[in-house]
Order: C-alpha cells, then structure tokens, then sequence
C-alpha cells in the first residue's frame, strides 16, 4: 500500500514547510501547510489568533483543518509542530499515509526562527522552550520515521524521504 498522503511533522523551525514544498514538487503532488490554511480561513496569522483568542482556540481551528484534509491524496501535508501532541488529531494521524518527523535541534531551532516574528511560541523563555522541544519528541518519535534536517539543505531531506519510501513501501506506521 502506497501512501495517499505524506505528513511532515517536528517542532518549528525544523523545516517542515520548506521541505514540504521540495518533496511536494518532486512528486508533483500539492503542499499544504496547516498553519497558512488556519490563517486563511481565520482571516488572521497565527500570532495574532494567539494573542487575541488563545492557544485553545488556535488548536481547535488547527484540529478542524486537520479534519478537513483527511479525504485529501496526493498531498504533502506540513502540520504544526504541537498538532501530533493534540488527542483531538489522532484520526488524522492513521491511516494509508506516512509519516516523516523531521528533527532539530534546539540550536538549530533558535537560527533558523531568529528575527520571526510570527511564531508564539518563540517567546517563551530558554528553559520553556527546551521543556516543550523535550516533551514533544516522544511524541514525533511514536508517530513518525525520523529524518534529520540540522546543517542539511531541504531538497538533500526531501531526498531522504523519497529514498525511505522506496524502500519502505507500506511503512505507514499506523497501517499496521
């Protein structure tokens, strides 16, 4: 069984998007980024639903975009980097799909969102971000075949992505 889509989970900055849209292109399937689609149908960036409704209510729009590509194929689907740690996406997350964490580290996190704005959960402090980074890894890890992504070039990992599933026809972790 080939899988009908290919989710790309980690935490952010691990370059979920920007290898999404690589391995996307080289199967020429669609990209969507769960993120962008909340903030298409919210009308407003994932910031601001933040600051202005909460975290609650962004996982809930996030958990509703999720559902809402569940009959989707041919799709690379960049999640965001808490949506595997939400019981209300586990359906999302079965199924004739297969599942790429993409690891980073810490460090690695802290250059590639430097200056951005645009992500929350960047505010938190050294000691909060590491707790979550440290807390959402087993998660990534049940759910997903690990590829690393520190000091690579996107296209050199959605490389590794393609290998993996020639090689691994009907790994879809939750087929089983």
């Amino acid at each position: 069984m080939k899988p009908d889509r290919i989710i790309l989970i980690g935490f952010m900055g691990s370059g979920k998007t920007t290898v999404g849209r690589a391995l996307a292109a080289r199967l020429g399937w669609e990209l969507v980024d769960t993120d962008e689609l909340v903030e298409a149908r919210a009308g407003a960036p994932v910031a601001r639903i933040f600051q202005d409704r909460g975290e609650r209510a962004f996982r809930e729009m996030e958990a509703e975009a999720l559902a809402s590509l569940l009959e989707r194929t041919r799709v690379v689907i960049a999640t965001g980097g808490g949506a595997p740690a939400q019981l209300q996406n586990q359906n999302f997350f079965s199924g004739a799909v297969a599942i790429f964490h993409l690891r980073v580290s810490l460090q690695t996190v802290r250059e590639r969102t430097r200056g951005n704005t645009g992500r929350p959960l960047l505010g938190l402090s050294e000691r909060e971000l590491f707790a979550l980074h440290k807390s959402r890894q087993p998660v990534y890890d049940g759910l997903g075949t690990a590829v690393e992504t520190d000091g690579r070039k996107p296209e050199d990992v959605a490389e590794d992505i393609l290998l993996l599933l020639g090689t691994q026809e009907s790994q879809s972790r939750h087929g089983d």
